[in-house]
């Protein structure tokens, strides 16, 4: 056949198979051969064809159809790299140090290494939006590939994991690995915890993995349809597409349309979502942004991060993308942007007064409609200029904004680590160096600081009790303010004025108003679950505060004080480790401030990297975070709720129409028993802060016995404690050595 693009102009016009096969008089099978130039179409019927079109074969053979490039945001993570190897060969190089045996484990080299192993992982772009949304279209457009499963029912049904080939670990071979649902670990509740760094774990993988091979094995099991039974739960695919030079791209399932229903998909969608750096949500241009999208947006933006608190420069909502797809030529460029226009204002009005104003708390950056509107895109592949601005701004995002940002986060981080570490170390030096030349007195305050020990313990115990009846009394609170609060909000009168208030159109208003009154909800829960957080810092800080006076409390007035430190601190985080839900204690290690001195020791890295602290940008937000995992997620709640409102608003003559939706709103809700919903959230949210708060109390009374036995060891009157001491000594010198040495300058 002549070289004539016939999907490439059918595309143009906007036009599907069957209606040219229609016009043809021809199969649309046919019509797919003929566009796939495997049979040669005869010369009557590519005239005929190209009249379709108004073209002719001179002019057609003269056009070039202008085709979608692949995204190339460069290679923005060279220079942090050669920084992270130097830093490795550094580690390497140093001196080989033995674990100390001390009450709590100071941060070791060999913590360094695996921290920078989580900076060098690329940033996640997630896809993801209801079921028919064209997710993987988009994805294989943005990677320059065809090598995603494509199709107009659900396709996808399992977290497509897109990784650079140069990502691919030495010992896999195959470009694509599915895997099933135990390969991820899980936290306490059973949860998934998606972790990108267990890729790489070759026993993991070949342990889990279900069938590995090229990017057939996708069609066959990654999708909905003839291999359903077999319980596939993500797929690794390593590709050299430019676009991975600079991120990870995860394609998710999509939100099911089915009321009420939180299907397989929908789970592992809610899970991956967690982990997304940047955001591009799908939803089609006709229609565009209905009631489900707005709650799935309202959910998504509270687990967003905000780069905005790295880097001054990164643009305000950067990291969010919403993009109107099949933008197709049936829709006008007169009546494209009015459709993004409208949705913008719609979604603005509904999560202003919530998640907006939550995110403007957070990064101190005022957020306008007008901010929000440049965040939404469209996308039509065959029309590039349907596609521009996406690709544009997304590859300034990935190539510019947020590696800057990422290189700000970790340059604040590794001299954290390294100052705070190396004033941690100076100061032991100095108390081992001061009980060495003072053995006696140490010896003697011990003995004091021993005797003490009931008089501590009880004091201890009582502020345990204190701080479980505090934790009570807060859950009290904070149901008793939500239950008052729901009252006032979700009766008859108060549901009617709202939607007078927020809404002209009948039909926007049986669309939106429920999602509009479930974020107001969340909202509200949010800001009690934060306020009592905070309270319940200055309680366990005092608590904390008894195990470090206690010396000062022994009736040895005229002694110097014991010199060897308690990390009482430590030693509560430390007992927190292993959990991923700790409630209002999130608040509290949230408080701690600059936490350099912690983030290498004793695991915390999994319990800060959970909390958002210190490797996400968001800092703080874990409170919220457990808060909706403990329901099961908003986004589950409110797709139930949008997908089912099919209100009808007639019926009851004489009433005005604002009034009969109130109405059926109110039945539903007191139907979906959202407002206990709410409450079991609530009490999971302040039994998980009990449960962690006994665990971390335990661990800092055990870490406290192993001190005081620790001081016993070091004062022994035995010659030995002296050469135990020197030998403690010459560790911590060799420690402090590295860490004040680690070859760091400013990266930016």
């Amino acid at each position: 056949m002549m070289n004539i693009d016939l999907r490439g102009y059918r595309n143009q016009v906007g036009m599907n198979q069957v209606e040219i096969a229609n016009k043809l008089d021809i199969s649309k099978e046919q019509v797919n051969l003929y566009e796939q130039a495997t049979e040669t179409v005869p010369m009557g019927l590519l005239i005929k064809w190209l009249q379709i079109f108004g073209l002719d074969i001179a002019t057609a053979m003269s056009i070039s159809i202008p085709t979608l490039q692949a995204i190339d945001p460069g290679t923005p993570y060279d220079e942090l790299y050669r920084r992270m190897n130097l830093l490795n060969q550094y580690i390497d190089a140093a001196p080989t140090v033995d674990k100390l045996d001390l009450p709590i484990q100071p941060a070791m080299p060999q913590d360094l290494k695996n921290q920078l192993k989580l900076y060098k992982q690329k940033p996640n772009v997630v896809l993801t939006g209801g079921f028919d949304a064209g997710k993987s279209h988009m994805a294989n457009a943005l990677l320059g590939s065809k090598n995603l499963p494509v199709s107009y029912q659900p396709a996808t049904r399992v977290i497509t994991f897109i990784r650079h080939i140069e990502d691919r670990p030495e010992w896999f071979k195959e470009d694509v690995l599915i895997f099933e649902e135990d390969f991820w670990i899980k936290d306490e509740k059973g949860k998934q915890i998606i972790d990108l760094l267990l890729l790489d774990n070759q026993e993991r993988c070949e342990k889990y993995c279900i069938q590995a091979g090229n990017c057939n094995i996708l069609q066959k099991y990654g999708v909905h349809g003839e291999y359903e039974d077999i319980a596939a739960h993500a797929a690794v695919v390593y590709m050299d597409s430019p676009l991975l030079k600079a991120c990870n791209l995860i394609d998710l399932p999509g939100y099911s349309d089915q009321p009420d229903e939180v299907s397989k998909d929908v789970e592992k969608a809610n899970s991956a979502a967690q982990i997304a750096d940047v955001l591009l949500y799908a939803s089609p241009a006709k229609g565009h942004i209905n009631g489900q999208d707005m709650i799935r947006l309202g959910s998504l933006l509270r687990l967003l991060p905000a780069p905005e608190n790295e880097s001054h420069n990164f643009p305000t909502l950067g990291n969010l993308f919403i993009v109107a797809t099949h933008a197709d030529p049936s829709i006008s460029d007169e009546q494209l942007k009015p459709i993004s226009d409208k949705a913008a204002k719609r979604l603005y009005n509904n999560l202003n007064e919530t998640v907006l104003e939550r995110r403007r708390e957070q990064t101190n950056h005022a957020i306008t409609e007008a901010d929000l509107r440049d965040r939404f895109f469209t996308f039509w592949s065959e029309r590039p200029d349907r596609c521009q601005r996406l690709f544009d701004e997304l590859t300034k995002i990935l190539g510019e904004f947020l590696p800057q940002a990422r290189m700000c986060r970790i340059d604040r981080e590794i001299k954290a680590i390294k100052e705070d570490n190396t004033n941690k170390y100076a100061s032991q030096i100095e108390a081992y160096q001061k009980t060495i030349t003072e053995i006696d007195l140490q010896r003697s305050q011990l003995q004091a600081l021993s005797e003490n020990e009931p008089t501590r313990k009880k004091e201890t115990q009582q502020k345990r009790n204190h701080i479980r009846q505090r934790i009570n009394e807060l859950k009290q609170d904070t149901k008793v303010s939500f239950q008052k609060y729901s009252e006032q909000l979700l009766n008859v009168d108060a549901v009617e004025q709202i939607i007078r208030n927020q809404y002209n159109d009948k039909k926007e208003a049986k669309e939106y108003a429920a999602g509009y009154l479930v974020e107001k909800i969340q909202y509200q829960v949010e800001n009690l679950i934060r306020v009592n957080s905070e309270k319940l810092n200055t309680d366990i800080d005092a608590w904390l505060e008894g195990y470090t006076q206690a010396q000062s409390k022994i009736p040895n007035p005229g002694k110097i004080p014991l010199d060897i430190p308690f990390d009482a601190k430590g030693a509560f985080l430390g007992g927190l480790v292993g959990l991923t839900s700790i409630g209002a204690l999130s608040a509290w290690a949230a408080a701690l401030g600059n936490l350099g001195g912690y983030i290498l020791v004793a695991k915390l890295v999994s319990l800060l990297s959970a909390l958002g602290i210190g490797f996400g940008f968001s800092g703080g937000t874990a409170g919220i975070i457990a808060f909706v995992a403990a329901i099961g997620g908003p986004i589950v709640l409110g797709i139930g709720l949008a997908a089912a409102l099919a209100f009808t608003v007639w019926g009851l003559f004489g009433e005005s129409w604002q009034k009969r939706l109130a109405k059926q709103i109110v039945k539903y809700f007191t139907e979906q028993r959202v407002n206990e919903k709410f409450i079991e959230g609530i009490d999971q949210y302040w039994q998980d802060t009990i449960k962690g708060f006994e665990q971390g109390a335990d661990a800092v009374e055990a870490d406290w016995n192993k001190y005081l036995e620790h001081l016993s060891e070091i004062t022994s009157p035995k010659t030995e404690s002296r050469e135990y001491i020197e030998e403690i000594l010459n560790t911590l010198k060799v420690l402090k050595d590295f860490f004040a040495a680690i070859p760091w300058l400013n990266i930016n």
